[in-house]
């Protein structure tokens, strides 16, 4: 008796992307990106263009008042940017102490 082939699917998310319906244009993800990955889109909202660029330091993540950053696997904690952050975000969240 023959056994059926396996098939394995293997889809890849971009591992950064800004929600557009949560995005407040405030652009403090770009500010705050080390690397200047999110842009400003013709809507005054900020997007990815790209996304293989992301370090995952998690800095506009951790530092976006709207949590509109979506990071797909997280390796860093944001620390490096946190100070820079802070007079951006009033309601910033503590570092990872």
């Amino acid at each position: 008796m023959l056994k059926p082939a396996s098939i394995k699917i293997q889809i890849t998310l971009p591992k950064i992307s800004i929600d557009q319906a949560l995005c407040t244009g405030c652009g403090i993800c770009a500010e705050i990106c080390p690397f200047g990955i999110p842009q400003s889109d013709n809507n005054g909202k900020f997007e990815i263009l790209e996304p293989e660029r992301c370090t995952e330091c998690s800095a506009c993540k951790k530092n976006c008042p709207a949590m509109a950053v979506i990071l797909q696997e997280r390796k860093g904690c944001g620390c490096l940017w946190d100070a820079r952050a802070r007079s951006k975000n009033p309601n910033g969240n503590s570092c990872c102490g």
